[in-house]
């Protein structure tokens, strides 16, 4: 079991990893998974086209962003736990979404990219040892564990699945 993060520096860590349960990482991740795949699998095309209010993000921008923010938060976490030692860049969330356009993509192909990002971090996770998993690297100009990262990825995936389930569907 990978132990959790006892202290986070940067408040924009910490506001997703607070959100985790206790319990091993990979499991919450593996759950997150087996329960929002489906769940989200019933959602129509029609639906997911949809912000909940004017200037809000689409579903489908919902999924893409978390998405792409968890190919960045992986990204992050492999280049920490092997050592990197350059400060990692910030990551415009509204830049991405912008460029991304995707409103285009099916429904299906991104709950696909969802997926399989998610199956990546756990096979990645896998790949950690235990000196690694508390190395600490920059990120966003201030110190961050490899665990708080893959725990902050549990709690970003929780943050927007809460406001999914209350406000689109």
């Amino acid at each position: 079991m990978r132990p959790r993060p006892l202290f986070i520096e940067n408040p924009e860590h910490d506001r997703y990893v607070s959100l985790v349960p206790d319990g091993d990482i990979k499991d919450i991740l593996t759950n997150q998974r087996n329960e929002n795949i489906p769940f989200l699998s019933s959602v129509s095309e029609e639906l997911a086209k949809k912000a909940y209010a004017p200037g809000k993000w689409t579903l489908k921008e919902v999924i893409g962003h978390m998405t792409d923010s968890e190919r960045v938060m992986a990204y992050r976490m492999l280049a920490i736990a092997r050592n990197e030692s350059e400060p990692l860049p910030a990551m415009d969330q509204d830049q991405y979404v912008s460029a991304a356009h995707f409103n285009k993509q099916s429904w299906e192909q991104l709950l696909i990219g969802l997926d399989a990002v998610r199956a990546n971090t756990l096979s990645l996770i896998s790949t950690i040892d235990d000196e690694a998993w508390v190395r600490c690297g920059t990120v966003m100009n201030s110190s961050v564990s490899v665990g708080a990262i893959a725990y902050g990825i549990a709690g970003h995936e929780l943050h927007h699945m809460k406001v999914i389930r209350a406000k689109y569907v």
